[in-house]
């Protein structure tokens, strides 16, 4: 009988992290991260594009449902 070989997942280096030099923390809190700086508007950003995306992904469900009832019925 034929033996089978599987093959085996590399290695995951998951923990291989280092310390961020102090340059680079400066630079993380000082404009390297968008949420970290704090320079955007939280209203807009977390209410009204969530709302839009969520009318313009209803307004598609609506034209779905319109399209498969007028293939449906003719």
């Amino acid at each position: 009988m034929k033996q089978v070989e599987y093959q085996t997942q590399l290695e995951l280096k998951l923990n291989a992290i280092r310390e961020a030099t102090p340059e680079e923390v400066n630079e993380w809190q000082n404009g390297g991260d968008f949420f970290m700086t704090g320079k955007f508007d939280v209203l807009k950003f977390f209410v009204v594009v969530p709302s839009i995306v969520q009318l313009i992904v209803f307004g598609g469900m609506i034209a779905a449902f319109l399209i498969i009832g007028i293939g449906i019925n003719g």
